[in-house]
């Protein structure tokens, strides 16, 4: 199952013989693009937060049946017949600069989401670690950190649809539709409502399942657990 994971990135350079270190630090302003259906573009801005400059290298790579616990990875490296591309690929990212990425959809969702992810890698030359002080040695090492952005195309004819199971001791999700559905919050409660205990919020892609243990044990009557999802922009709230 494939879950968004870091939204910055960090490059660390450490010099030990002096205890010193230098920080660079990349911020992107998304960290999940949607492509509504027939929209072709998409802009993404990066920005360096640090002090040294950082080269980018980027990269797309479509992801095959997400909803499996093995999901395959196709890295689209071909611009002639990638269904996404990005540009540039490349960049140069200056202090306290911001450059804009443009990703192009080419071959959009039809019956079913597309997914695929941006990857961005940091990259930079060799480390000068200045003179070595007498009778002492210099050394170094760089720490490069990797980030990766969620890209959905979801198809023209939307049929988000969730099948629910649930017993006094486990809830059961199941994404019967065709587009993926984010599972913003998921609180299972008192049925006044109160001393909620939160769970960990979740995206099912079309065909997924998601099995929950409920902390509270008992009927949803006694216990009710609150699910808020959300397809793109369109939120809806039921309690199970």
């Amino acid at each position: 199952m494939l879950k968004n994971k870091l939204f910055t990135v960090s490059l660390l350079l450490l010099t030990f013989s002096f205890g010193t270190s230098a920080k660079a630090q990349i911020t992107v302003d998304q960290s999940v693009l949607e492509f509504d259906p027939g929209q072709k573009t998409r802009d993404l801005e990066i920005r360096n937060e640090g002090d040294h400059k950082i080269y980018l290298d980027l990269k797309i790579a479509e992801i095959i049946d997400p909803h499996t616990s093995e999901p395959a990875r196709r890295e689209l490296t071909d611009p002639r017949s990638a269904p996404v591309l990005v540009s540039p690929g490349q960049l140069l990212v200056l202090p306290g600069q911001s450059k804009r990425v443009r990703l192009i959809m080419r071959e959009a969702a039809t019956d079913i989401d597309r997914i695929f992810r941006l990857s961005v890698k940091p990259y930079t030359g060799k480390v000068d670690m200045g003179p070595a002080q007498p009778g002492k040695t210099t050394s170094g090492i760089k720490v490069l950190l990797g980030y990766e952005i969620l890209l959905l195309s979801r198809p023209e004819n939307l049929a988000p649809q969730m099948k629910i199971e649930r017993s006094d001791s486990t809830l059961a999700l199941t994404n019967t539709g065709n587009t993926n559905v984010l599972l913003r919050r998921i609180a299972q409660c008192e049925k006044d409502g109160s001393d909620c205990v939160e769970l960990q919020p979740n995206r099912l892609y079309a065909g997924e399942r998601l099995e929950l243990d409920l902390p509270k044990r008992g009927t949803a009557e006694q216990f009710p657990v609150e699910i808020i999802q959300a397809v793109g922009l369109r939120s809806s709230r039921a309690s199970y």
